[in-house]
């Protein structure tokens, strides 16, 4: 197992082999979001509601999982195998040749519960890789700049990959033709593989924390595997299977109940909940919205989404501007750039048969590349601070807990985006919305516009509204980690220095005495 034992420098190189994990972890939403409704409902038999039903069901399936994923890869270490293999990197290996499963979703053709089983266990996957991948910063060093270098890395190949997708998947539709399933097909094939090769670069690639660095010292010399799966003390066998079980899952529950008394991630999660579930929305409606209210192509609707390429060269400015004036200014530009954005693609709407097609296309692309560049920010910058999170839950639990602050927040965020998912579906059908159809009713087109650009709009209002709030900064996490230093070294509570008890209190939302607990 590679661990951290001595402090290891994040290279180029081994920032780039942990980012190519983001090929997958942003890819296969990109690859999903963007065509698999399209495909299902055109050529696997499923309506409009059945295919929003399954997507969102299975968020909702994954957002329970998460809650399992998060606990289960924290308390690896309390088993032989995770102090073996490692408890992040253990998870890397597994999912690497999994993900060659989600190769089924792409076939014509198949029992429809077979497409809704996979899909589960695609989702599944990607949730189980998520809770292990998105910890590793943490984990691979506690300096606030490299931290920033792999996340930026990391965020720019998923944007990359975000945005190739689309691209390729343009070039192969415009090549073959949209009225068949075989361009669909040979891509998501030859996507689907990168996946895979992508994990198994990134496992090669990085290491983790010690089991005692990441406060399971008392298991690194045990050979036993008698501990559960849950934090506290070890649970003896009990007379009933299932009593042993309940009391594992309260164990479980109260765990993650936890991890909502640190202010700065309950800011941080409804910030990261608003901009995922409103990407979710987003990647699930914009083709529709693209084909039926702006009256495009598909391939012209995925030549759009290419216009986040943007981004890509803004990605070194985004991580020297989270340093230089924090993620709070940051994210006031950012919201207020969205907002713009959405408010350019109704105009788009508005005047979509009232301008010549050459002037409208003109304006909508001048338009994609001012809004796919702050979504591309959106998606950024929630990632960029969710490492500092377990450093606050340190300083009051003595524990790194990033995977369970990991799997809370995505069981948030999957819960919310399979309801939205499932009620995006139920309105849709509501207003006359069928895919057998090439153009839709009035009301359909409106119900599609109203969600995908309503539903945005009202999320980076509240996300900026809330953002303002947070106070994790290079500065504040710098005090952190030397509080946390001086403590773990047998240094005294009241000895701590006026400004960074208050810097505690405001991160935590604990008084300091109720802090570094034993």
């Amino acid at each position: 197992m590679q661990e951290s034992h001595q402090p290891r420098k994040v290279t180029a190189i081994s920032a780039i082999g942990y980012g190519m994990g983001d090929l997958y972890g942003g890819g296969q939403g990109a690859l999903v979001a963007t065509y698999l409704a399209l495909f299902w409902n055109r050529f696997c038999g499923m309506d409009i509601g059945l295919t929003q039903s399954v997507i969102g069901m299975s968020a909702i399936l994954s957002a329970f999982a998460a809650l399992g994923f998060g606990v289960l890869c924290d308390n690896l270490y309390r088993f032989h195998i995770g102090r073996r293999f490692g408890r992040r990197r253990l998870v890397l290996a597994f999912v690497a040749p999994a993900v060659l499963v989600g190769c089924l979703l792409w076939i014509p053709g198949l029992p429809t519960f077979l497409y809704c089983l996979v899909y589960v266990v695609w989702v599944m996957l990607a949730q189980l890789f998520g809770t292990s991948y998105s910890t590793l910063p943490g984990e691979m060093t506690a300096d606030f700049s490299e931290r920033t270098t792999l996340s930026t890395v990391r965020l720019f190949l998923s944007t990359a990959s975000g945005t190739l997708i689309p691209l390729l998947g343009d070039i192969v539709l415009s090549a073959v033709g949209e009225d068949h399933p075989g361009g669909y097909m040979g891509f998501a094939f030859a996507v689907t593989s990168m996946f895979a090769l992508a994990v198994f670069i990134c496992w090669r690639s990085t290491w983790e924390m010690s089991p005692r660095q990441a406060g399971f010292g008392i298991y690194e010399d045990s050979d036993g595997d008698s501990a559960t799966i849950a934090a506290g003390p070890i649970i003896r066998p009990a007379r009933h299977v299932t009593q042993v079980w309940l009391h594992r899952m309260s164990v479980m529950l109260r765990e993650y109940a936890s991890t909502l008394c640190i202010a700065e991630f309950r800011r941080h999660l409804t910030v990261y909940v608003m901009v995922m579930v409103s990407m979710d929305i987003f990647g699930q409606l914009f083709l529709f919205f693209a084909i039926y209210d702006w009256g495009v192509t598909a391939a012209f609707a995925s030549m759009l989404l290419t216009c986040a390429v943007i981004s890509l060269p803004l990605m070194p400015v985004f991580g020297w501007a989270i340093i230089r004036i924090g993620p709070r200014r940051l994210y006031a530009i950012n919201f207020a750039g969205c907002l713009i954005g959405v408010a350019w693609m109704f105009a788009s709407w508005m005047l979509s048969g009232t301008m010549s097609r050459a002037a409208w296309t003109v304006f909508t692309i001048i338009g994609a590349v001012w809004f796919f560049s702050f979504k591309s920010l959106c998606g950024y910058l929630p990632w960029q601070v969710f490492p500092y999170i377990a450093d606050v839950d340190q300083i009051v639990t003595k524990r790194y807990r990033s995977a369970t602050f990991l799997g809370a927040q995505t069981f948030v965020r999957q819960l919310c985006s399979g309801l939205l998912s499932i009620g995006t579906g139920l309105v849709l059908a509501a207003t006359g919305f069928d895919s057998r159809l090439d153009t839709q009713p009035a009301s359909a087109r409106i119900g599609i516009g109203a969600i995908l650009l309503g539903w945005f709009a009202i999320a980076m209002t509240i996300g900026w509204v809330e953002s303002q709030r947070m106070s994790l900064s290079k500065e504040t996490d710098n005090m952190l980690l030397m509080e946390i230093h001086r403590l773990q070294h047998g240094g005294a509570k009241t000895d701590v220095k006026p400004e960074i008890r208050n810097t505690v209190e405001l991160l935590t939302g604990l008084d300091y005495n109720d802090c570094w607990r034993d």
